[in-house]
């Protein structure tokens, strides 16, 4: 053990000293900034916000910005730049410190909070993004100065998420959105309640109520499906159709960070009804046409929260639309890459972009 870990402390610091030789000054050098995905681990985290992100970023004057998908890419895009990049996770913000880049150049967009779990270096960094203002108090439990922690939502697209031109009967009464990965026994699938959420969509079923599902993989599901369930397994360009359709959006899921159902969804005029965990947890909720379930409440209890909304409350208001669109704003692609921006290189002026909105 103590040769290993003297093995390593020397290839970190070998390491920063290579780095520190490459990067160039900060303030002075070509600004880039970067998300550290390896290839084999690019997954959603790349399709669902830095692609996106990045389409915005280059509309920013002064602004290269892009992944680096191995060491070696990263080191190459070093070369006398003034280089932040950003650790999309907990195992990428790990594999940066091994390598001894230099921590005051990381943000670690921390996804999830992991509670137990180290996280080293975590006061060293530039900055911690976090997905909403609950997560980010765990976080600066850790002894991080609030300064470096900022709210960053996990982002929409409000080209694509929208309400619908004309009002229209929504078919759909309870829908809910998410791919289903298999794997009963792990970590992911007891987080999201994929059991609990079959068992609630039968209940709404018996009821009465027509309800989706809207993601792919759900034919591998490993609980029996009610004949009745709608699957929907189309694009994600396509999400926005359905959210249109739809009356009430659910999320069962025991620990989020978001979800980005719920940006899409509230930009849609859903109904939504959530755990007290993700972005819910910064609303407040009798202004926006949102609830909340206690984690512990059964699925007939579900089923009667969801039957009395649509009940008493069957469509969101045009007040509490508006409403919404204060915490949306801040959720926009285009707003969230001039704030990473303004994290990155702090200026008394916004960043300069060619384009300000995500028409």
């Amino acid at each position: 053990m103590f040769w290993k870990q003297l093995k390593s402390g020397l290839r970190r610091r070998l390491g920063f000293r290579k780095f520190q030789a490459a990067l160039g000054d900060r303030g002075t050098a070509p600004r880039r900034l970067i998300a550290y995905l390896p290839t084999a681990q690019q997954g959603w985290i790349l399709d669902f916000l830095w692609k996106d992100l990045c389409q915005k970023l280059a509309l920013i004057e002064d602004v290269q910005s892009g992944i680096a998908s191995s060491p070696e890419d990263l080191w190459r895009q070093c070369q006398g730049t003034d280089l932040i990049v950003v650790a999309m996770g907990l195992k990428f913000l790990n594999e940066l410190i091994g390598l001894g880049f230099p921590p005051d150049r990381i943000i670690f967009y921390h996804t999830h909070v992991r509670l137990g779990l180290e996280i080293k270096k975590l006061d060293l960094l530039h900055a911690v993004l976090v997905l909403n203002s609950f997560e980010g108090e765990l976080v600066a439990m850790r002894k991080v100065k609030k300064s470096k922690i900022h709210r960053f939502p996990a982002g929409y697209d409000q080209a694509l998420f929208s309400l619908p031109q004309e009002a229209s009967l929504r078919a759909i009464d309870v829908l809910f959105v998410g791919r289903y990965r298999q794997g009963k026994d792990g970590y992911y699938h007891k987080r999201k309640r994929y059991e609990f959420q079959v068992a609630l969509a039968d209940q709404l079923l018996e009821l009465g109520l027509k309800v989706a599902f809207l993601g792919r993989c759900w034919d591998q599901c490993e609980y029996p499906l009610n004949p009745k369930l709608r699957h929907i397994d189309v694009p994600h360009s396509q999400y926005s159709e359905i959210y249109q359709q739809t009356q009430i959006v659910c999320s069962v899921s025991g620990q989020e960070g978001g979800p980005v159902s719920f940006l899409e969804g509230m930009a849609c005029g859903c109904l939504m009804l959530s755990v007290p965990t993700g972005f819910v947890t910064d609303l407040q909720l009798s202004d926006v046409a949102c609830w909340t379930m206690p984690i512990l409440a059964s699925e007939k209890h579900w089923a009667g929260e969801i039957t009395r909304i649509l009940r008493d409350h069957p469509f969101v208001t045009d007040e509490e639309q508006i409403a919404r669109q204060t915490f949306l704003l801040d959720a926009q692609f285009s707003a969230l890459a001039q704030q990473l921006v303004q994290i990155c290189w702090p200026t008394d002026e916004p960043a300069k972009i060619f384009a300000l909105s995500d028409e």
